[in-house]
């Protein structure tokens, strides 16, 4: 297949909707400090994701169960509360176009009212102060703003990522500028993360193509800036790599990687502040008597011919450094 063919539907991927099932992802965010490979915190919790098509709009719905804190179920006050917002709030659904974009507009709202209602009446069985009252007003007033809790969602890594933009013109180079929000600082909105985009022509041997993220290097927030950042400042920087299947082109795997650093004399880097999100998806054994379909820009593998000669015979020679 010709380069400008395999350039062509590169950048014309959409969201093939048939047949696709619903996933199921495990996801893990762990928090660091310093130069401790060992997390200060971390959140493990499942994701499911269903597409359906009514009247020819994608309704996407999204569940998540199965929260941990630390590697334990949620304990702690703050985590229980959390776990109650929580299972009100999901499952959620919002509009999915085939690029993989979101309005961001939650459809179910009544629903999450109703549940809200249920989960609240659970904890005032158990437990009773003015702090929990003041909590569940708190709740109540946000609730009765659906655009309150579509702000909200992103504050969250999943929210965020899923719905970054993937399928985009990525031209005659299968790379771009764009830039990747995501909420790094709690409680804040998403920071903004310049960047440059590629999509890898050549798929992998688990069913997937990528496309890797990977922004500039920032002066770090002042959030995380210590007293004494060091002569040399302090930076930050996000990479994040999305795993997407060859056959429906929706999300399989996620990780994404921010740090915060400043540097030795050398330009080593120093970490002060690391997390780490990984997304995987489930049940991957479904793609294995998968085909590929004849319109894929992934059905060479990536090679090119070369072009014709004088007298119209192709080279037997292939191109695949570009």
């Amino acid at each position: 297949m010709p380069k400008k063919e395999i350039l062509r539907r590169l950048n014309s991927i959409r969201i093939k909707p048939s047949g696709l099932k619903l996933r199921k992802y495990g996801v893990s965010v762990k928090y660091f400090s310093g130069k401790s490979d060992v997390p200060e915190k971390r959140v493990d919790y499942e994701i499911t994701t269903e597409l359906n098509l009514q009247d020819y709009k994608g309704i996407l719905t999204i569940s998540k169960e199965f929260i941990f804190y630390n590697q334990h179920e949620p304990d702690g006050m703050s985590e229980i509360l959390g776990n109650a917002v929580s299972k009100a709030l999901y499952p959620l659904q919002t509009y999915l176009n085939e690029k993989g974009l979101s309005t961001h507009e939650i459809i179910n709202i009544e629903e999450i009212k109703e549940r809200w209602k249920k989960e609240k009446t659970k904890l005032s069985d158990k437990y009773s102060s003015d702090a929990l009252e003041t909590f569940f007003e708190a709740v109540d007033k946000k609730l009765n703003d659906r655009s309150e809790i579509e702000k909200s969602l992103h504050h969250d890594w999943f929210w965020n990522l899923f719905f970054h933009p993937k399928f985009v013109d990525y031209g005659e180079t299968r790379k771009t500028s764009c830039a990747l929000f995501l909420s790094v600082i709690p409680y804040q909105p998403a920071l903004r993360f310049p960047g440059i985009q590629t999509i890898h022509k050549i798929p992998t041997d688990y069913h997937s193509f990528k496309i890797e993220f990977e922004s500039e290097e920032l002066p770090a927030d002042p959030y995380f800036i210590s007293k004494h950042p060091g002569k040399t400042g302090a930076f930050m920087s996000l990479k994040v790599i999305f795993d997407l299947d060859l056959y429906y082109h929706f999300p399989m795997h996620t990780r994404a990687y921010f740090e915060v650093y400043t540097k030795d004399i050398n330009g080593n880097k120093l970490f002060t502040k690391k997390i780490q999100y990984t997304q995987y998806q489930h049940n991957t054994e479904e793609f294995n008597n998968k085909v590929l379909d004849k319109s894929s820009p992934f059905i060479t593998g990536g090679l090119v011919v070369s072009e014709q000669k004088k007298w119209g015979f192709y080279k037997n020679e292939y191109e695949n450094d570009w």
